[in-house]
């Protein structure tokens, strides 16, 4: 089994995102002893082997090396030659990262930090004007000097 770790960006063209089987596998996809399957992360059928044709959603178009989706989402790719030659298996995952998804969550905690920092050193100010309010006299406004002899 081979996981292939992509960004939905890297996938993305003006007809949808494609998902290319592997060119090790290019050598079966042709072979009528083999089937071909694609399914969702959850293991439901996205492709019926049965009947190419027919297509479920997100699905946009299917060839024998390449598969073409309208979302961005993890896939599992799976073809099973069984010949008088041999039989043949192997499975891809797909496993996707949506980069633009990160952003809006950075620039949350990066406002959030900013808050904290700046109600902090509001409190630091407040203490220190507190502190120096204790030192002075509060009828004269003069600082109160302590004898220490």
């Amino acid at each position: 089994m081979d996981i292939i770790n992509i960004t939905c960006a890297e996938i993305q063209t003006p007809v949808g995102f494609v998902y290319v089987v592997l060119p090790v596998i290019m050598n079966h996809t042709n072979n009528p002893d083999c089937e071909q399957s694609w399914h969702l992360e959850d293991g439901s059928l996205i492709v019926d082997p049965s009947d190419p044709q027919r297509l479920i959603d997100p699905v946009i178009s299917v060839s024998s090396d390449r598969l073409v989706t309208s979302l961005c989402v993890n896939l599992n790719y799976q073809i099973i030659c069984d010949s008088a030659d041999g039989s043949f298996s192997h499975e891809i995952k797909f496993r996707v990262r949506n980069e633009t998804a990160v952003t809006p969550n950075s620039d949350h905690f990066w406002w959030i930090l900013a808050v904290f920092i700046i109600a902090l050193l509001i409190i630091i100010l407040i203490c220190l004007m507190k502190r120096k309010r204790i030192f002075r006299d509060p009828e004269s406004g003069v600082r109160m000097r302590f004898n220490t002899s």
